[in-house]
């Protein structure tokens, strides 16, 4: 067995070394020629701008700085260890300890277990975090500002065996899918003489208004409908009234976003794979088609009030990895240039364990599916300016984006939304269901009137209920304040804010519950 000292040793020596090679190549391409072509002569480390250049080998010095002190613990307890001076550790020669004997003095196994071992554990969470955030950070680099557009660019991060290994390949597809998307000519419309009747008889999901399910072949199937109305002029050109199909542009969009759906993720964008899509015209929607494994349940049914009978509300640290794993969803979104446009809890489903209760006990709250894009767009193209003065929906809606929208939807509107959801999972509630007339009266007055109260829920219920960190989130999503100025057009400062100010706190917190 390797003793895990010299293991530490070697790789503080690796750090260095790492430290020094990022400021001239990358990590994740290695091939030198690769650079003339794809980076002009430099190399992908040139490409990050001076200040994420500093930052990451500032992230990488932390790091070997962590790693040193539980190198430091791990010597009392082992003995010492010889080192090589100026210049790397020569892979032929690793650090080797030196037991100081055979059997430790029994005051030292106890200072070891009692105070050295636990701090030992506490730095490598601490280097784990740092790394990752290293990681974290390199893909957001690569991928979300303008180097995220460049084929050649993202070319190269799907065929580089590193990338491939650190995940970033799949974020490069979606990234070329949708720069692609107008240029796709392969259909995922489904043959309508082959789903058509299975898609007619579909059950629908409780509280999830869109979604339904149907079998076909003897396989469960997700069908999320959306409501298609074709426009006048595209009526007046059907020869056939009974015959009517989408018109070219919505077809377009909603082409592009099954390609979306279609592709291969990772695991964190919580989205589940689309077979495809199809029209029904008798009822006027157009149904997209997803694998299942077993009858979903929204968030919503979910929060809403039950039975003590029927089980109880989720644990703490059930409530956190929730949180967490949509935080994780909408910052993964946003990196490769995706915006939902419609985050509520009744598009966030889950698949419970066929033959249960379907009750909070029987769902892995950490496992959620994210859908109902509702037809969404890249975040450079334009949005669409629909009036909805629902409740039930606005509610999740920034105040710029209710009733007729005043802005086109930016990422600062996903997370306002995501804060909504945050707020129902903290207080286990619908969140229209916190005022005793479902926030009906308060838009006929102001606009921001039913953001100033949820404001007020979560100032005042949420500390108490799920902590003060917790709150602090909520509240940093609902107001938009992350300390972000002069951010450029990809918002990198404030994906970068978003990621540190919110996903990495709740993900601390879940693993501390």
């Amino acid at each position: 067995m390797v003793d895990p000292v010299s293991i530490a040793g070697l790789t503080i020596a690796i750090l260095d070394d790492l430290i020094e090679l990022s400021i001239w190549t990358s990590n994740v391409i290695q091939d030198a020629r690769a650079f003339d072509s794809v980076y002009g002569g430099s190399t992908l480390f040139d490409q990050f701008e001076l200040d994420v250049q500093q930052q990451t080998i500032q992230l990488l010095e932390e790091s070997k700085d962590t790693l040193r002190a539980g190198h430091s613990l791990l010597q009392r307890r082992y003995g010492s260890v010889s080192t090589v001076k100026n210049g790397p550790i020569p892979p032929t020669t690793p650090p080797a300890f030196t037991r100081s004997g055979s059997n430790p003095a029994l005051s030292t196994v106890l200072l070891w277990s009692v105070r050295d071992k636990k701090r030992v554990e506490i730095l490598i969470r601490k280097f784990n975090d740092q790394i990752q955030r290293v990681q974290d950070n390199v893909k957001l680099w690569c991928l979300a500002n303008q180097l995220g557009v460049d084929p050649g660019h993202l070319q190269r991060l799907q065929n580089d065996e590193g990338s491939r290994k650190l995940g970033f390949d799949l974020d490069a597809t979606l990234r070329l899918t949708q720069r692609d998307a107008a240029g796709q000519t392969t259909s995922l419309e489904l043959p309508e003489n082959q789903w058509a009747s299975s898609l007619d008889s579909s059950t629908k999901v409780v509280r999830a208004p869109a979604f339904c399910t149907f079998t076909k072949d003897g396989k469960l199937f997700l069908q999320e409908n959306h409501v298609y109305d074709p426009p006048d002029w595209w009526l007046a050109r059907c020869d056939n009234r009974t015959a009517v199909t989408v018109d070219p542009a919505t077809k377009n969009r909603i082409e592009a976003l099954a390609r979306l759906l279609h592709q291969p993720k990772e695991q964190v964008f919580r989205i589940p794979p689309c077979l495809g899509w199809s029209y029904l015209q008798q009822k006027r929607c157009v149904s997209f088609v997803f694998s299942a494994s077993c009858s979903p349940i929204s968030l919503l049914e979910l929060l809403t009030p039950k039975p003590k009978a029927e089980g109880p509300n989720p644990e703490l640290g059930d409530k956190f990895r929730l949180a967490a794993g949509l935080a994780t969803c909408v910052a993964q979104l946003h990196m490769v240039g995706w915006l939902h446009e419609s985050l509520r809890s009744e598009n966030i489903l889950f698949f419970p364990v066929c033959g249960t209760s379907a009750t909070v006990k029987d769902i892995d709250l950490a496992a959620p599916s994210v859908l109902g894009f509702a037809f969404s767009r890249l975040d450079v193209g334009k949005s669409t300016f629909l009036v909805d003065f629902d409740p039930s929906r606005d509610i999740y809606r920034h105040p710029q984006r209710q009733g007729a929208p005043e802005v086109s939807f930016t990422r600062k509107h996903d997370i306002y939304a995501l804060g909504i959801v945050l707020l129902e999972i903290g207080l286990w509630k619908p969140a229209v269901s916190l005022q005793k007339d479902n926030f009906r009266d308060a838009k006929l007055n102001d606009r921001y009137e039913v953001s100033k109260q949820l404001l007020h829920h979560a100032e005042h219920r949420l500390e108490r209920r799920v902590g003060r960190k917790y709150k602090e989130v909520v509240i940093r999503c609902l107001k938009g304040e992350f300390g972000v100025v002069d951010d450029n057009r990809e918002d990198l400062k404030l994906q970068q804010a978003f990621r540190s100010q919110v996903v990495d706190v709740l993900e601390r917190a879940a693993d501390a519950v």
